[in-house]
């Protein structure tokens, strides 16, 4: 493993996805969303992506000097068409869109199609919440040609581990922030895993013929995830990718090469909430961060060190890599700087 600094991960992206033809403001946006997972302590949703973003670029799957446009829009609602930007580009827009429309309506939802991979939801939840913004986050799609997730009871992939991600303000610096794909875990950490040579949790994955196993390259070799609690976490995968791809429209803009066999099908949808709907705002912030602090006072179980509310992990994380530095395997810090010396970028 080497250490890294957030600023070392964040130059390194910027100066690759610049490399690549981004426009800075844009490069801006997927660097700061790569490497801030990395800070965040989801190393899933990092720099990892990043040789296979340059794949994408070069095949034409990903337009780097692309800009997302709203394609319709009613006083609170809109469908943003991503052009097949960056998707980090078109979920930062889609979230941008949709605090300023819950600021004037107190209820806002805005979609989005033609998007490509736009990592870490939680991110967005984080970023509308320091606004005073409620949001639901919903993606969905991703597996209309090359599907990665099991339903519950299966023996073979049909969906995707189509994420949700809410987030709710409170008076300090954590929000409160519930992100999680519908699956035991996104496929980036079987990635992350098998960089580290590790085996999985058991309950992870299943090998191709339906069997559990502890073994990255099962998944490789034909496996699927499994959803989380069983049919409730595959209910949960369904109806994202109701909101996501279905409601947004996403398979009427999937005629392309672009996007991929992962994301021609992909959408999102924010539905965004003025935390101040029903009560004042600062009532609204008051109370959850009285719930938080409520959770958080529960003595903890045997074995266990404490109780954290949901967003406390990230939070947490950051202060204490920031500190510290982020540890990045060495496989993939190698695929990084060939990715960057194909490009003429000197790390």
């Amino acid at each position: 493993m080497i250490t890294k600094s957030f600023e070392e991960l964040y130059n390194t992206v910027e100066k690759i996805v610049i490399a690549a033809g981004t426009p800075q403001e844009n490069a801006r946006i997927v660097a700061h969303l790569l490497a801030g997972s990395h800070l965040a302590g989801h190393d899933s949703h990092g720099i990892q992506h990043l040789p296979r973003y340059i794949k994408e670029v070069r095949a034409g799957e990903i337009v780097v000097n692309a800009c997302p446009q709203l394609l319709s829009e009613t006083d609170s609602t809109a469908l943003v068409r991503g052009n097949w930007a960056w998707g980090h580009v078109t979920a930062d827009l889609i979230t941008k869109i949709g605090v300023r429309k819950a600021r004037k309506t107190k209820i806002a939802l805005v979609s989005g199609v033609e998007v490509n991979h736009i990592g870490r939801l939680g991110h967005y939840s984080e970023q509308a919440a320091k606004e005073g913004i409620i949001t639901i986050l919903a993606s969905g799609g991703n597996a209309e040609e090359v599907a990665t997730a099991a339903p519950f009871g299966g023996s073979r992939s049909v969906l995707s581990p189509n994420p949700i991600s809410m987030g709710f303000p409170t008076s300090g610096d954590d929000p409160v922030i519930v992100d999680f794909a519908s699956t035991q875990v996104a496929g980036g950490k079987i990635a992350a895993a098998k960089a580290k040579g590790e085996k999985l949790p058991l309950g992870w994955i299943i090998d191709k013929h339906g069997n559990p196993s502890t073994s990255p390259d099962d998944y490789y070799a034909g496996g699927a995830l499994v959803p989380f609690g069983a049919h409730k976490g595959f209910g949960i995968m369904v109806a994202m990718e109701i909101m996501g791809r279905v409601l947004s429209g996403a398979d009427a803009f999937s005629k392309t090469t672009c996007g991929g066999v992962h994301f021609r099908h992909c959408g999102v949808s924010l539905i965004a909430i003025d935390a101040g709907l029903f009560s004042s705002r600062d009532a609204f912030v008051e109370r959850t961060t009285e719930l938080a602090s409520r959770i958080r006072a529960v003595p903890p179980a045997p074995g266990v060190a404490e109780v954290m509310s949901p967003g406390d992990f990230e939070h947490r994380m950051r202060i204490r890599r920031d500190r510290d530095g982020i540890q990045i395997p060495e496989s993939t810090w190698s695929e990084i700087v060939q990715t960057a010396d194909s490009l003429g970028v000197r790390l």
